[in-house]
């Protein structure tokens, strides 16, 4: 990675966890133009079929499965990395899920589920890849927040304090690493065409949403912005505003 001008995508490797469709798809498609070496994550490798097809011919890409509600799986994919690439530049923690209903409804399943995926998982991915990246003294962490860590929606409460806890997480890694030359970046997005919502609400709300391609082209364009420029927190929603 480069100290000066912009950061050189093409001699990064960025890993992608969550990436076998929705946003986490979306990105790989649009960073794998760049000509970085893509580390792709899903829970199976042939979850991520449809995710490398749609990949231009010369892309560069691993598939390292990884379940990031699990410290083990997380722990062998961060092994399985280290030896292919040997460190990452760039980690984007797209991995997340959304149980929506009112709080009483909510199973200790489902909670447990949603803080250990969406909140749990985004840490212990930052954890491993975190000590190489204060080594080289260079490495950006990027967190696919939502805006509910910072907007009440009925229906969202534990989604909403997984999301919460990863972007205070995230404000107080960010001014631990600033020294190390290390940017922590929070996207939070608004409603986004994806299948965290229900094929009804899809149905009738698309038109107003936005969709992954364009979280996807709104990361690349923070990541090209100049080393000496720390983009914190970057809000993204629909035109017409929440739904």
């Amino acid at each position: 990675m480069q100290n000066s001008s912009s950061l050189n995508l093409a001699e990064s490797t960025i890993w992608i966890t969550g990436a076998s469709r929705g946003i986490g798809a979306a990105c790989a498609k649009v960073l794998a133009r760049t000509g970085a070496h893509l580390i792709l994550s899903a829970r199976t490798k042939d979850a991520l079929t449809n995710t490398t097809a749609s990949l231009h011919a010369e892309a560069r890409y691993t598939l390292v499965p990884c379940d990031v509600a699990s410290n083990a799986s997380i722990q062998a994919a961060y092994k399985e990395i280290a030896f292919q690439r040997g460190a990452v530049d760039i980690l984007i923690n797209n991995a997340g899920i959304g149980i929506f209903a009112p709080f009483a409804e909510l199973s200790s399943d489902d909670v447990e589920t949603m803080l250990r995926t969406n909140l749990h998982g985004a840490i212990a991915c930052t954890q491993v890849v975190l000590p190489s990246m204060q080594e080289r003294a260079s490495g950006v962490v990027v967190n696919i927040n939502s805006v509910a860590a910072v907007k009440t929606f009925t229906g969202a409460s534990v989604y909403a304090a997984s999301k919460a806890g990863l972007l205070a997480m995230s404000r107080v890694l960010r001014e631990e690493v600033r020294k190390d030359g290390i940017k922590v970046i929070d996207l939070l997005i608004g409603a986004t065409a994806t299948d965290i919502w229900s094929a009804e609400s899809r149905n009738e709300f698309e038109a107003r949403m936005m969709q992954p391609d364009d979280i996807a082209d709104a990361l690349l364009a923070t990541l090209r912005l100049p080393p000496r420029t720390m983009p914190e927190e970057l809000v993204l929603r629909p035109q017409q505003g929440d739904l």
